[in-house]
């Protein structure tokens, strides 16, 4: 008999704590429904096609540049640049071709100052072993100044009428793929094999684990920290091209609208992972999209850009609730 009644408790306390399991790991997406819901509700354009396919759009902006952030915490650091580096590519673009330039050439040189402040991070983190937040925000004001002084004080480059293969970034299609998604699922596969299924992203996540192993195991720990930096700015870089092509213009700070939500997303991956907080690619997509679709059904409902500022700054202080809140639980499972 109390055989029976030992058994029937250990499977309901089994059964509990699967439940609890089940509502800590998959609160963000149990609560990201929710969401989805309300605005369905409230708005009976949110499923349709072409909203939908607003929102894709726009992930195609805000992706790369999470993606970005997410390699600087996986190196257990931060990077503030994206937005600012955002600008500076979109701007470098539309002066080159106002000026005259090839529109290659253009792109070209955007790249190569994507590239520059990417090893200018590198350089800073990795090399002169500074923190990273005071690094990256130092770049980041020094950036915004850039972008204004170029722009005689931050007016807009506008670029109209716009290069053919300019509007062909954001406007065009491959094989009936929008170029803007086509791109970002490349780059979504290439970073989840480079930090997946490779010897060296299984390094750089090693060298945010563990400084002491990496260098023990004869890891280039500096090395591995500068290429996370260097290859955040080159996908801040895409996500300014695409934004450039979108609006076309290169519009000073116009980055930093988009800077908070790739760290929210970018965040958010450490909350949905299952592995010890670890930042990853989809669970960073993820994030993007919850980001995104905020954003979107709060436009559908009309209010102001600045309760969007208020609903983002609740959405990242819920994260670091229920990120606390899952730490606190997971250890109280080891004992």
């Amino acid at each position: 008999m109390s055989n029976s009644k030992s058994s029937v408790i250990s499977t309901s306390s089994t059964t509990s704590r699967k439940a609890i399991d089940f509502l800590v790991n998959g609160s963000i997406i149990i609560g990201f429904v929710g969401v989805v819901i309300f605005f369905a509700i409230t708005s009976s354009s949110f499923f349709k096609w072409d909203n939908i396919s607003d929102i894709l759009l726009r992930l195609s902006i805000t992706t790369p540049a999470a993606y970005g952030v997410m390699l600087a915490l996986v190196a257990k650091g931060i990077d503030l640049t994206p937005g600012t580096t955002m600008g500076l590519v979109g701007i470098t673009v539309a002066s080159g071709v106002t000026a005259g330039m090839n529109f290659g050439l253009s792109i070209l040189l955007a790249v190569l100052v994507g590239v520059a402040v990417g090893l200018v991070n590198a350089f800073l983190i990795a090399k002169a072993n500074l923190n990273p937040f005071i690094a990256t925000i130092s770049v980041l004001f020094i950036g915004n100044s850039i972008e204004k002084s170029v722009t005689r004080g931050g007016l807009p480059v506008y670029l109209y009428p716009a290069p053919p293969a300019l509007n062909q970034i954001y406007r065009g299609s491959t094989l009936g793929i929008p170029n803007p998604i086509l791109i970002l699922i490349i780059l979504t596969l290439l970073l989840y094999l480079f930090l997946e299924k490779s010897k060296y992203g299984r390094r750089l996540y090693a060298c945010g684990e563990s400084i002491k192993a990496s260098r023990a195991s004869g890891i280039p720990v500096r090395l591995y920290y500068g290429a996370a930096y260097f290859i955040s700015a080159l996908c801040a870089t895409i996500g300014g091209i695409i934004l450039c092509s979108q609006i076309r213009s290169g519009q000073p700070l116009v980055g930093h609208s988009y800077m908070w939500d790739a760290i929210g997303a970018a965040y958010l991956s450490t909350i949905m992972s299952r592995r010890n907080f670890r930042p990853n690619v989809f669970g960073t997509l993820f994030g993007a999209v919850v980001m995104a679709t905020v954003a979107n059904g709060l436009t559908l409902m009309g209010l102001a850009f600045y309760w969007k500022e208020f609903a983002k700054g609740l959405i990242i202080l819920i994260m670091l609730l229920v990120s606390v809140m899952k730490k606190r639980y997971e250890r109280s499972r080891l004992f």
